[in-house]
């Protein structure tokens, strides 16, 4: 299909313009006339896919620059070709390379073979330290693109004789401009011995293959680690950064560390740099350079690497790991651009992608690199011995969907050997269907696996088992889906964590009398936030229960056997003595208390959240053998009777009881050295008594109450910033109550029945209070009350003067 609408580079544009905000806006930057969308809409009657437009939208490079997928196309490929050559990348068609052909590079003819039987071959050297021989053609023609950086081999005698020169070729073999590099870092060990003719004279040369190696990445900050097998003559390896466009501004990094050698460089601007490594390649074990916008990995063999970690780079052609690391076992390209390949048939993660990976690889991470399902069994064919897949989806970029190979686009098959499985954040919507037989396991029949985390995949839905035989598992992480709560997992001593939250079809805690998670002595955390879940409330068995996220469900509460009498019955945590969380929240629940007792087991209980929606009655549970509770949170339920003082709490932070029925006294707490929130508005307290030894509490909140008398004295308070007490019944007001809260910014006393007397002792002791502190920015709000008079108004003008706002009738 031939697009001739103008094409304006410079814009980052992805697939569907998901990345733009005003998708007009967008259209109108490319040019794109009515009639081209047209045409855009009806590709695929002409033959264009999905992927054609993703590699075309990536006009943040210019087309120019990447006329490999263009070749059949371009009648002026092989001349482009052959003007355009240089040491900074591999010349496969990619031509975004510094430099033309001018000495780093030799074209040159060789005979193969001796005798008559000798054959006249063209081949490639090139003299730059950073690269070495061959093209990537076979045979090797003189329009042949160069490719730099493969292994030389070298015959079982240990030289490398090119054999007698071609006729017509007079001369010197070798022929060079460049100036020989100093050694620069003791690092640089020889890696070759060469034995070559040159001028009819045998010579020995001593080579550094692949000394420095050299990434290059457009980046501001750089961490990198370099790990090596061993030392050479105790000797560690050395670095340098260095811009591209200067040269002579670079940093080095000489003799870091030992057979671990790491990085931190630091700029104030962004520019595109080399990262040169010094040191031979046969001793790399690890590779990690992360974040550094690298779009092409060095073609140098890693003979004894294990592991590579390059993702949140700018990769687009995958490469051929079975060359650069032979031996590979972990390999991470977590968020690359691999989907804008210049290989038609390497833009999704098919077998043309994982044949470039060797088999004995253990972890693979692909996460956010490519679009589109994945070959079901392609990975448990490949990698037979997988322990680690990881294709989820970070942040942003690309993921995995449905498209028309794989309508249902079904979770990829793994070996039985997977202990870790990540496939969160992309579109997966069906479970694969396991052949034991040839070695392909579904997720759900894994009997190693540890972790599974397939979070995110809203369509994914159904029926949700662990294999029986799994005795391993620990992890399940399933939010964000269509599937019921994992079942299969009662008894499962290695069972610790289950996040399952904003899932629809979550369904009941307790099935057929049975609590899913029965006998899982060490989970440690149940978070079911914003699920459907339903039912009972099972008598909790986890010995190790620490966190447990029950708000916004559907929960009904009371006793699995049917007992509704308590909304929360006694022994619900009878078991649960390391429960630290306990959140519960459904609009559902019983109109039962919550029995006297149901926290009492419960010793190291931390955060305590109960909302009923105004159903749950009764008084508050006893928290007195709570000594470690720091917030209490029951808003907005039925509670009746009187408020607890607390005083069993002494690490009390934060407390929020309002919106329910509790009525007397606000008691008089005291040596709460932690209480910073004391929320009790919208409740029925009929008094309030006198706060002792209370020196963080900053928010009091007892508004809407019907509390009458004296505002009593807040001298215990220093800390106080916020007092409301309005629409109450005081009528008096002690003298001094406020004098000494230096700190205080916000007074609501309104819609109280304050005497005049009282009203005129509020704004005298709060004149004495402002004399003592000099401050601005103070709220006072008297309305609904008697009118000031006397001396009281004139510090109301002298404290309106301050900054102060003070409204009364």
């Amino acid at each position: 299909m031939a697009i001739t609408n103008p094409k304006i580079f410079g814009l980052n544009v992805l697939s569907y313009f998901a990345d733009v905000l005003d998708k007009n806006a967008a259209l109108n930057a490319l040019n794109l006339p009515p009639f081209d969308l047209d045409v855009i809409r009806g590709s695929s009657n002409a033959g264009a896919t999905r992927g054609d437009w993703v590699s075309l939208s990536r006009l943040s490079d210019p087309i120019y620059k990447t006329l490999d997928r263009f070749s059949t196309d371009s009648s002026s490929y092989s001349s482009i070709l052959d003007l355009r050559a240089g040491t900074e990348r591999t010349l496969f068609g990619n031509l975004d390379i510094n430099g033309a052909l001018s000495g780093n590079a030799i074209r040159y003819r060789y005979l193969d073979g001796t005798g008559s039987g000798a054959a006249v071959k063209i081949a490639d050297i090139s003299t730059s330290r950073v690269s070495s021989w061959s093209s990537s053609a076979s045979p090797v023609t003189d329009t042949s693109p160069i490719s730099y950086g493969a292994q030389v081999k070298i015959n079982t005698g240990g030289a490398l004789v090119f054999g007698t020169q071609s006729s017509g070729v007079t001369g010197p073999r070798l022929q060079t401009t460049l100036t020989p590099q100093v050694k620069e870092f003791a690092s640089e060990f020889p890696t070759s011995k060469i034995s070559c003719n040159i001028g009819g004279s045998t010579v020995t040369l001593y080579a550094m293959k692949g000394i420095p190696i050299i990434f290059t990445g457009f980046f501001r900050n750089l961490d990198a680690t370099i790990t090596l097998t061993s030392l050479i003559s105790n000797t560690p390896a050395s670095w340098k950064i260095i811009e591209t466009q200067n040269t002579n501004n670079f940093t080095n990094f000489p003799n870091r560390g030992g057979t671990t050698s790491t990085i931190r460089f630091r700029s104030s601007v962004s520019r595109e740099r080399n990262i040169q490594f010094y040191y031979n390649p046969d001793n790399i074990s690890t590779v990690t350079i992360t974040s550094a916008n690298i779009e092409q990995l060095p073609p140098v063999k890693l003979q004894n690497a294990t592991s590579l970690n390059f993702s949140f780079n700018q990769l687009r052609n995958f490469p051929n790991i079975n060359f650069i690391a032979p031996n590979i076992r972990s390999l991470n390209l977590i968020y690359n651009y691999f989907y804008q390949s210049e290989t038609e048939n390497e833009r999704k993660l098919n077998s043309n992608v994982v044949n470039k990976i060797p088999t004995g690889l253990t972890q693979l991470y692909l996460g956010s690199t490519f679009y589109g399902s994945i070959q079901q069994n392609i990975i448990a064919d490949r990698f037979t011995s997988l322990s680690v897949l990881d294709v989820g989806r970070r942040s942003s970029g690309a993921y995995y969907h449905p498209d028309s190979d794989d309508l249902n686009c079904e979770l990829p098959n793994v070996p039985n050997t997977c202990e870790s499985y990540y496939a969160y954040n992309n579109d997966f919507r069906a479970f694969g269907t396991t052949d034991s037989v040839n070695g392909r396991y579904n997720v759900k029949d894994l009997t190693n696996l540890v972790t599974l985390h397939i979070g995110g995949n809203y369509y994914l839905s159904g029926a949700f088992s662990i294999a029986a035989a799994n005795t391993k598992i620990q992890s399940i992480y399933s939010y964000s889906t269509g599937l019921t709560l994992p079942t299969g997992l009662a008894g499962k001593s290695s069972f610790t964590t289950l996040y399952h939250y904003y899932c629809r079809s979550a369904g009941p805690l307790i099935v057929s009398g049975s609590y899913l998670y029965d006998g899982c002595s060490s989970l440690s955390t149940l978070y079911l936030y914003a699920s459907s879940v339903t039912g009972a409330i099972p008598k909790f068995t986890n010995t190790s229960l620490s966190y447990l996220e029950l708000r916004y469900t559907n929960l009904t509460g009371g006793d699995p056997s049917g007992d509704t009498t308590y909304v929360i019955p006694e022994r619900t945590f009878e078991q649960c003595t390391n429960l630290s969380y306990m959140l519960l929240q459904s609009g559902n629940l019983l109109t039962s208390p919550i029995h006297p007792n149901a926290f009492s087991y419960t010793p190291n209980l931390y955060y305590l959240w109960y909302t009923s929606y105004g159903r749950t009655t009764g008084s508050i549970p006893s928290l007195s053998a709570n000594k470690n509770l720091t917030y209490l949170y029951l808003y907005y339920n039925n509670f009746t009777g009187t408020m607890p003082n607390l005083a069993s709490n002494p690490n009390i932070y934060y407390v929020q009881v309002a919106y329910n029925a509790l009525s007397g006294g606000i008691p008089a707490f005291k040596n709460l050295s932690n209480l910073y929130y004391l929320y009790l508005y919208n409740n029925q307290f009929t008094s309030l008594n006198e706060f002792q030894n209370l020196p963080r509490l900053t928010y009091f909140y007892a508004h809407n109450n019907k509390m009458s008398g004296e505002i009593p004295s807040f001298g215990d308070c220093p800390n106080l910033y916020y007092l409301i007490l309005f629409n109450n019944l005081f009528t008096d007001y002690a003298s001094g109550a406020l004098s000494t809260n230096y700190r205080l910014r916000y007074l609501d006393l309104s819609g109280n029945s304050l005497t005049q007397q009282a009203v005129n002792q509020i704004i005298t002791d709060l004149y004495a209070n402002y004399n003592a502190v000099n401050r601005s920015g103070v709220t006072v709000n008297l309305r609904g009350n008697a009118i000031p008079s006397g001396d009281a108004l004139d510090y109301v003008d002298i404290l309106r003067s301050k900054g102060w706002s003070i409204v009364y009738n």
